[in-house]
């Protein structure tokens, strides 16, 4: 069986997918929304050097430019990604941001989703604890 393999370093982190051909080009189309939207010179890997009188330590600025996404963003990439193309429940998308690495906690989900269902980008159906998202018009 024929294998692939990809990395793809976004600001928020690197993603790495090795695996299957099959599995590798399922999960590309999935990000692709989120490539689209990076710089030309990022998304083909030649970012211009930064000029910096001091040293830095990559890797503390990697886990702070993870640290930086907010919860209403990382949201905004599953949307784009076709994940709320049906409904899901605030534990459903609690279940996809970890998947994708992110850990925020419930209120802060929460408020997110009312954020973003105040802007019209996700519907909200049900009542109480039995809310479900949506993209408007899917």
């Amino acid at each position: 069986m024929a294998e692939a393999r990809v990395v793809i370093d976004l600001k928020e982190g690197v993603i790495e997918l090795e695996g299957p051909v099959d599995f590798v080009r399922h999960y590309l189309e999935m990000y692709q929304p989120t490539l689209k939207r990076l710089p030309r010179e990022a998304a083909a890997g030649q970012e211009k050097p930064k000029r910096s009188s001091r040293k830095k330590n990559t890797k503390s600025t990697k886990a702070a430019k993870a640290k930086r996404v907010s919860c209403t963003a990382a949201i905004q990439n599953e949307i784009e990604a076709g994940f709320f193309n049906e409904p899901k429940s605030t534990g459903d998308i609690k279940r996809r941001l970890k998947e994708a690495g992110f850990e925020f906690s419930d209120g802060n989900i929460r408020n997110s989703l009312k954020r973003l269902t105040t802007n019209r980008a996700l519907n909200v159906n049900g009542k109480g604890g039995t809310l479900t998202y949506s993209k408007p018009g899917g």
